[in-house]
């Protein structure tokens, strides 16, 4: 059985879903509950238990809470990568690639800002999963992640503008990822938004320098078909 879930409840059956659906609302599950007490308090029973459903559905669709806690952790880097794609890369004349990552960078910001204790998840998971024995996967798959997630964001961001990065792509997300974790980490220590976003912008002058940018204007991005 590949697409729907049928587990016993209390003696009936629970509704059909498609796995990735489940998938889903069991990772928003262990989101609210990380989100109101803390990673530790995520457990398999505790998802369970707060999606209504047996704990059997959770052990179908998670090997364990390793790899639970690491679509939790995608979860919301995708969420971020999204933001920062779609504020970027809305049809127009053909931005620069500097005012093309600065809007990336600030679309994301603005998500960041929205989701404080999201935000402050992400480097939870990180520190319990390199704490406890048997998870260092998790913060390893997090951060591999995040870095899919950034050489993304920097090939579009290029692809807009009709530039093209002079150093790998591998490097400058990287560093672009060093430099986000810690603005982040200040913001949600101090609550200094405009110094943050000042700092983003600047950080968008820097990479804009990485890149060769052609002599003629980018074509201009076409709206997809509704």
């Amino acid at each position: 059985m590949t697409w729907t879930l049928v587990q016993l409840w209390n003696g009936g059956v629970t509704t059909r879903m498609p796995v990735a659906e489940r998938r889903a609302q069991l990772v928003e599950a262990a989101l609210s509950i990380a989100a109101a007490e803390g990673v530790r308090a995520v457990t398999v029973r505790r998802v369970a238990e707060r999606a209504g459903v047996a704990l059997g559905v959770v052990h179908y669709c998670f090997a364990d809470k390793d790899e639970l806690l690491g679509a939790l952790a995608t979860r919301i880097v995708d969420d971020l990568t999204g933001a920062a794609a779609d504020a970027a890369l809305e049809p127009g004349d053909g931005p620069d690639l500097r005012a093309a990552l600065e809007v990336a960078v600030l679309g994301a910001w603005a998500l960041i800002e929205k989701t404080a204790g999201e935000q402050l998840l992400t480097y939870e998971i990180t520190t319990h999963a390199l704490r406890t024995p048997g998870l260092r996967g998790v913060a390893e798959r997090q951060y591999a992640a995040s870095q899919a997630a950034a050489e993304r964001l920097l090939g579009l961001a290029a692809e807009a503008s009709g530039a093209s990065w002079q150093r790998p792509l591998a490097d400058l997300a990287a560093e672009a990822l060093a430099f986000v974790d810690g603005v982040t980490l200040r913001w949600l220590a101090d609550g200094d938004g405009p110094a943050a976003r000042a700092r983003l912008s600047s950080f968008a002058g820097y990479l804009a320098t990485q890149a060769a940018v052609p002599d003629r204007p980018p074509r201009r991005r076409r709206k997809a078909a509704p």
